[in-house]
């Protein structure tokens, strides 16, 4: 026999040796009849169904049933039935628990054999212990949840794409920013789902993925980046885009992490404009302030000059005018005022009518729109700031007049109504008097009617958008509801409502045309000095004999050596204002410790101070705003000085 011939195997040995390779593998082998007893099992089946620890060899499992040494999880009877009609069943997974009390997967390949012993049916089956894979593919479809919730919870939009720029995944607010499903954008090139142009050019911005695929670095997006959805709307966006390497530090993808900037971005346009805006407030009520001085001598020296005059005199008509041109600037500067430092209202009772037509004839002078009328005569009275008021209407009225380029009419119409906490006024019950400004103009488009009052909004090429919301602040300050109606190409309807006045309607005094006369020291405390010099002459021409203190300190020691002389001082007007010194709201405290009597008048070009609003809770007598007339100032004096010590 040769050498080859003696190395030869037997067929035994073939079947060890295949068994034993199959365990090695992780592969078993085992047959059982259809009602589930086993015939065979080798090995590497009994290691896979951890039977070694209980049975010592495979032929101590003949004869035993199945189901005695697995517990099967899955649809009782599928895998025999399945045999019986098909021949095979290849590729079955299935999850059981050993007779231990182990869990474990198996992958099963099944088919239909006749077994030589006993001649019947049978299901062999090669099994393959499948359970690590399983618990690898339970952790990685875990990871992948957990990595899903978090993509879905995070606040940011995050959009990652492969290295051809094409969209592989989509987070839930990355969705809502764009307008694009996962399963819509999945495998579009990301320019098509993630569209960037610049918010001022409009021009389209760079793709950061482009940037990053050729740079290998993070990109953040340029300001003023807008991102336009996939229904056209439009958001400001930031953020960044980085790669995604694998573990050699190859680039495989980008992830771009966003988030919608745009209310945070127009709340600092909102801060930056409000701070540019205090700083044109300082500016303007300082001017203000200063050209009320000026006006102050103006107006004083002109109604003076009238009073020297004879009444026939030619030139006094002409000091008239120039009286009113003055008052009108008057009006303005507190117009400003108004803008620069708001202010509490200074109230009085008035009956709107005569406040009503002067402010929208003032308004509309040189226009070609006619205004209506519909003021009722038993008109309920109002407290309110006249000069605020006015402003009200004119802000009003100029609006409706630039409504209307081609000529139309106003109506301004106002009456009496008593509301009953309903209706959809934000106001308490009670007696109110409504005014209503309407035009026929161009209207205001529904999406923008509720953001007129917004500080900076406006439709006008050239408006500043601070218009209609001085007129809403004016309204609220003097605890009132103003509230629009509004149809494009048929006009605009503002209507407003007033407290009407708890006293009784006082009737207007009739108005003085002559300064009223009286006597007594005045002592008069104004830094400038045209000022001081105006008001000497005209306390002169009273019949009251002035004196003078270009400051508080100044003032103060005057009183006391008038006091201790025994000729006090009757008035004390006091300018509040004072650069550099002392002003009249410190002076009139100090005043009152030397005498608890003493009658000051505060006087002030900020006529918005609150200290004019309400002079008595600061210790004074009456208040006089700057510029005045020869008239209201004797009025003012005679009211202060007849109310005794």
């Amino acid at each position: 026999m040769s050498e080859r011939e003696n190395h030869t195997l037997s067929r035994e040995e073939m079947d060890r040796i295949r068994r034993e390779a199959m365990t090695f593998a992780g592969i078993g082998l085992y047959r059982y009849t259809f009602d589930g007893t086993i015939l065979f099992m080798d090995r590497g089946a009994m290691r896979i169904l951890d039977l070694e620890a209980r049975f010592p060899d495979e032929a101590s499992l003949v004869g035993r049933k199945v189901e005695e040494l697995i517990t099967y999880m899955g649809p009782k009877g599928y895998l025999r039935q399945a045999v019986r009609e098909h021949g095979h069943v290849r590729n079955f997974e299935y999850y059981f628990q050993t007779i231990t009390g182990v869990e474990r997967w198996a992958l099963h390949d099944s088919y239909l054999v006749r077994d030589a012993q006993t001649g019947a049916d049978a299901i062999q089956v090669i099994i393959q212990d499948i359970t690590d894979r399983k618990l690898a593919e339970r952790a990685v479809a875990t990871e992948r949840e957990r990595l899903a919730v978090t993509l879905r919870s995070i606040g940011d939009g995050v959009i990652t794409t492969d290295t051809g720029g094409s969209v592989i995944l989509v987070n839930r607010v990355a969705e809502e920013l764009t307008g694009w499903t996962q399963a819509d954008a999945l495998g579009r090139p990301l320019g098509e789902v993630f569209r960037i142009v610049n918010e001022k050019t409009r021009e389209p911005a760079e793709n950061p993925v482009d940037r990053v695929l050729r740079d290998g670095l993070i990109v953040g997006l340029a300001n003023h980046t807008a991102l336009i959805a996939r229904d056209g709307r439009e958001r400001v966006i930031a953020d960044s885009a980085a790669p995604i390497r694998d573990t050699r530090s190859q680039i495989i993808g980008v992830v771009l992490v966003f988030r919608d900037v745009t209310e945070k971005y127009r709340l600092e346009e909102e801060l930056q404009r409000i701070e540019r805006l205090e700083s044109v407030g300082v500016l303007a009520g300082g001017i203000a302030h200063d050209f009320n001085n000026l006006l102050s001598s103006i107006l004083g020296n002109l109604s003076l000059a009238q009073v020297y005059l004879p009444p026939s005199a030619r030139v006094r008509e002409l000091l008239e005018q120039s009286e009113k041109a003055t008052l009108r600037a008057k009006d303005l500067t507190f117009q400003l005022l108004t803008f620069a430092r708001g202010g509490k209202p200074v109230k009085r009772t008035v009956t709107l009518e005569g406040l009503v037509r002067e402010s929208v004839g003032f308004a509309l002078s040189g226009s070609d729109v006619r205004c209506t009328f519909e003021i009722p005569a038993d008109l309920w009275p109002v407290d309110v700031d006249a000069g605020q008021l006015g402003q009200v209407l004119h802000n009003l009225v100029i609006n409706a007049d630039q409504a209307m380029p081609d000529g139309g009419e106003i109506t301004v119409a106002c009456e009496n109504v008593v509301l009953f906490g309903a209706g959809g006024i934000p106001l308490p019950p009670g007696r109110y008097v409504r005014l209503v400004v309407a035009d026929q103009g161009v209207g205001i488009p529904e999406s923008v009617v509720n953001r007129i009052f917004d500080p900076y909004f406006t439709t006008k090429q050239k408006g500043s958008g601070l218009g209609l919301t001085i007129v809403h602040s004016i309204v609220k300050a003097h605890d009132g509801h103003i509230g629009v109606l509004s149809k494009v190409g048929e006009g605009t309807r503002f209507t407003i409502h007033l407290p009407a006045s708890q006293s009784e309607a006082a009737q207007e005094p009739e108005p003085v045309l002559a300064p009223l006369s009286g006597s007594g020291r005045v002592l008069i405390m104004d830094d400038e000095g045209p000022i001081r010099e105006m008001a000497g002459q005209m306390l002169s021409h009273l019949g009251y004999e002035p004196s003078f203190a270009a400051n508080g300190s100044e003032a103060v020691e005057q009183y006391k050596a008038a006091l201790k002389q025994g000729c006090p001082f009757e008035v004390v007007i006091l300018d509040l204002t004072i650069p550099g010194g002392m002003g009249g709201a410190e002076t009139v405290r100090r005043l009152h410790a030397v005498d608890p009597n003493v009658r000051a008048v505060a006087s002030s070009g900020y006529s918005s101070d609150p200290i004019m609003a309400e002079h008595r809770q600061f210790g004074f007598a009456g208040a006089l705003a700057k510029p005045y007339t020869i008239v209201e100032f004797s009025r003012m004096l005679a009211r202060v000085v007849g109310g005794g010590r």
